[in-house]
């Protein structure tokens, strides 16, 4: 199962980005920034990928469609549960204070059930040089938006019917590399909590439950390059599931 978190650029690139996940065929990709408020891009997403692909996102806030996730859909899997809630407010800051949403799909892959969560939460919250916490209302947020997400992930975690999670996203934070001086809110410190391996580039995450196992190392497309025309860099992880759960 190969999963795919793949951050955009509003709206840059997007021929080469659709171009490299069809080829790439991701079980699950995430994206970001694919909403301008006023504009939507998920038609075109939808045109790219063509009929292999559900792209799930929904339209229950201004920017509650940037978020989408395509699931490849077919004889052996199917989407059966979506939600796009909202974590955070509007907060008065244009493009990095907007209104932020999660979406959670739950989809049937070889009549076992997963659960994704792609999310991007709120921008200028951390010093980038130092990795310290700004203290700002976008920190405060962004603080309530990863506390609806851990609280969501518990859920997921909990059901007996679901067999792994992932969660995915730009979460604007850098990992401070010290357990002790992480920030509470931060995704490793929410990662660990809740169990589950991740990765990173830079603010790009990747996560997962102990359902599954990856195959060989989480790959990076590096941002700017004939594959990935966003600003930021792809995580693309192989998955299997674990011995238990064979």
């Amino acid at each position: 199962m190969r999963i795919m978190v793949a951050p955009q650029k509003v709206g840059v690139g997007l021929a080469t980005n659709f171009a490299t996940i069809r080829n790439h065929r991701p079980l699950v990709a995430g994206l970001t920034e694919m909403d301008l408020g006023e504009r939507t891009f998920i038609p075109q997403m939808r045109q790219a990928l063509g009929p292999s692909y559900t792209v799930v996102s929904d339209d229950v806030g201004v920017h509650s469609e940037e978020i989408p996730v395509a699931v490849r859909t077919g004889p052996l899997s199917k989407v059966v549960s979506s939600e796009v809630l909202q974590v955070s407010p509007n907060i008065g800051t244009k493009g990095i204070g907007n209104d932020r949403y999660l979406a959670v799909v739950r989809f049937v892959h070889r009549g076992r059930t997963y659960t994704v969560m792609n999310s991007h939460t709120n921008a200028v919250i951390q010093n980038l040089h130092t990795k310290e916490m700004f203290d700002n209302a976008r920190v405060k947020a962004t603080a309530k938006a990863m506390k609806t997400i851990e609280e969501r992930a518990q859920e997921e975690l909990a059901d007996p019917n679901v067999t792994a999670l992932w969660i995915m996203g730009d979460f604007n934070y850098l990992p401070v590399g010290d357990p002790d001086l992480e920030w509470t809110h931060s995704p490793p410190a929410m990662f660990d909590r809740l169990g589950m391996t991740w990765r990173n580039t830079r603010v790009i995450y990747l996560a997962w439950s102990p359902g599954v196992r990856r195959r060989g190392e989480v790959a990076v497309l590096p941002p700017h390059t004939a594959l990935n025309a966003s600003d930021h860099g792809w995580l693309s992880g192989d998955f299997r599931l674990t011995p238990t759960q064979t």
